[in-house]
């Protein structure tokens, strides 16, 4: 099974450069741009079924594509952004100043990071491998685009990697971008 992770297009908080979360957030004219050129590169691969997250951003990237591939579309709740909890709304200079301590394990051990009412890099790989558990189940088709966050993207990539999720930082996911990975059991 071959999964396209796509980030969703952006959206006015990434102009802003503050957190988004799960705030119901639509594209800006640049994002409705940048999942019609993901779908014009999807054509060609062959893709039978479209899963998004339910948040907007998502919904609204994947149904671009949909309209230019034509494929059987799903909601996936797993691939929902990660909870931020305090930090939703947020820009980076805000976290860093209202919680120095929790912000300075964020950039160095981001997988230590445990704060009310935010989900973990774990307890967020978890959610998001019930999502790719469920495709792989249901699956009918070998090419399956999955539209979803950053955050769930860099899960993804590290757990496919086997690589630690104290990586997460370093690896740069852009709106609009598309990472293709292969699984061939069952996680």
């Amino acid at each position: 099974m071959n999964l396209f992770l796509v980030r969703h297009g952006e959206i006015p908080a990434n102009v802003k450069k503050v957190y988004a979360g799960r705030s119901a957030e639509r594209l800006t004219d640049k994002g409705i741009h940048q999942a019609e050129e993901v779908a014009e590169k999807l054509k060609s691969c062959n893709v039978h079924s479209i899963y998004s997250s339910p948040i907007q951003r998502a919904l609204q990237t994947a149904e671009i594509i949909r309209e230019k591939i034509k494929a059987d579309f799903f909601i996936e709740s797993a691939f929902r952004e990660m909870e931020l909890g305090p930090w939703e709304g947020l820009s980076e200079n805000d976290v860093a100043r209202m919680y120095p301590r929790e912000w300075s394990i964020w950039q160095s051990r981001p997988a230590e990071l445990k704060l009310p009412g935010r989900e973990t890099l774990g307890e967020l790989l978890e959610r998001v491998l019930t999502g790719v558990q469920n495709i792989y189940r249901d699956r009918t088709s070998r090419n399956i685009v999955v539209v979803t966050h950053v955050a769930v993207i860099r899960v993804l990539l590290l757990w496919h990697a086997k690589k630690e999720l104290n990586l997460y930082k370093t690896i740069h996911v852009p709106n609009a971008g598309v990472f293709e990975i292969g699984i061939d059991t069952c996680p």
